[in-house]
């Protein structure tokens, strides 16, 4: 899996909002860099296993969270999702890979200039309560997680899909 470049010294975050940022910037990244150079097939196909997910399932679900939490939870987006849909989606990851890019777009938008004190803010949330910096560390934590399950069923597939090397004699 390749790794993003760290930031060069002057390019770290100074604030709150800005760390935010910098790690939703290098999650989406690792999803797209992970994601990019597989073939179709890879994404709908399903480790055999019982309870497995495809990557479509995986990615529409580690995104549909990420837009709730944060455009919904921290900005005012709608509160509604279905939860269970994302786990039963079929897209391929040419239809979904936009859906990354706008959703990063938009956070970027959101947070910055954002202050600790907006941060700190409580955002509405239909279990409840919380600051909405929870809701970007929930985020950060969620889309984390699942880029190790994307990564476990790249390398997976891969294992299974990998073509025998040919009998090549010595000359």
């Amino acid at each position: 899996m390749p790794m993003p470049t760290p930031p060069g010294p002057g390019e770290e975050p100074t604030n709150e909002s800005e760390v935010y940022r910098y790690h939703l910037r290098r999650l989406i990244t690792w999803y797209i860099e992970a994601l990019d150079p597989l073939p179709p097939a890879a994404f709908s196909w399903r480790p055999p296993v019982a309870e497995a997910n495809t990557l479509a399932a995986i990615c529409v679900h580690a995104i549909s969270s990420s837009e709730w939490w944060v455009l919904s939870c921290v900005g005012d987006g709608p509160i509604e999702r279905d939860r269970d849909a994302e786990f039963a989606a079929d897209v391929s990851w040419a239809e979904l890979r936009p859906r990354f890019s706008a959703f990063l777009e938009k956070a970027e938008a959101l947070l910055t200039g954002m202050s600790s004190e907006q941060l700190a803010e409580i955002s509405r949330h239909p279990a409840g309560d919380r600051m909405k910096r929870r809701c970007l560390t929930h985020t950060i934590e969620h889309l984390g997680l699942h880029l190790g399950h994307v990564e476990i069923t790249i390398d997976w597939w891969k294992a299974t899909h990998a073509k025998p090397a040919a009998n090549v004699e010595p000359v």
